[in-house]
């Protein structure tokens, strides 16, 4: 009995310290290789493949979080896992992962491994990037207004699109400007008369668009670049790319990393 009790103790002291031993290593790096695709998790969903006439097929499987944290204009460093393959890995000479958003431009690029299938951790630093102010439109017309609409926002699906009464804003996104000039906005929505008009605010505070006309279904107006301070208006992702290399390439596939407060 004396010498179960002594081997239970020593196999209990042996997961502790096998425990702690997992509590104390060291940190992952990033971009660190995984040979393999991992499981993939409720979070990270998985997205049908693409295919090239080439036979060579990056594919990003999954990434997660799927979403990236920015608040007042910047996103702080984050971390994120991909899954990735490439179909007929053999006939591709590079990869890489690069991270763009539409109206500001690239923000980050790294190699990764060749190979049909693996997965990285990576760090996604683009705290230095200015993904500018928080810019919101509606329409205001004598019978109601419409919602407030946010410049960047993703448009709807084509099924909310067919849906009544689903307004768009546009353009998605602005390019860095100086303080001359504007940019016209526009407003479309089935509610919209010729009597609307157009209200506007930059980071919370009302600003005058100049120019504004209205007939049914759309209102318009300029936005100066002075109200933005001579900003980009990012649209609001990221985009990861993986990008392939080698005879007729390059081939890509991309994912969607959409803005969270």
């Amino acid at each position: 009995m004396n010498g179960k009790k002594l081997t239970l103790t020593m196999i209990c002291a042996a997961l502790l310290f096998t425990s702690g031993c997992r509590k104390s290593g060291a940190p992952s790096q990033p971009s660190v290789e995984t040979q393999g695709t991992a499981p993939v998790g409720e979070s990270a969903k998985q997205r049908p493949h693409r295919f090239f006439d080439n036979g060579v097929a990056p594919y990003i499987a999954s990434i997660s979080p799927d979403t990236i944290v920015v608040h007042e204009g910047h996103a702080p460093m984050q971390k994120f896992t991909l899954t990735y393959e490439i179909n007929n890995s053999d006939k591709a000479t590079k990869a890489e992962i690069q991270v763009n958003v539409p109206g500001v431009g690239q923000v980050q690029r790294s190699d990764i491994a060749v190979q049909p299938s693996g997965q990285i951790e990576f760090l996604l630093d683009a705290s230095s990037f200015d993904l500018g102010p928080t810019v919101r439109l509606r329409a205001h017309c004598t019978s109601s207004d419409t919602d407030w609409l946010t410049l960047g926002d993703d448009p709807p699906d084509a099924s909310q699109r067919m849906g009544p009464g689903v307004p768009t804003v546009s353009p998605l996104y602005v390019d860095r400007h100086g303080q001359a000039g504007a940019v016209q906005v526009s407003i479309w929505s089935p509610q919209i008369t010729k009597d609307c008009t157009v209200e506007a605010k930059v980071d919370g505070q009302s600003v005058e668009l100049k120019n504004v006309s209205a007939i049914d279904k759309q209102v318009r107006g300029q936005l100066s670049y002075s109200d933005l301070q001579g900003r980009a208006v990012a649209e609001h992702h990221f985009e990861v790319e993986l990008v392939v290399y080698g005879s007729g390439m390059p081939r890509a596939d991309s994912i969607q990393l959409k803005f969270a407060e």
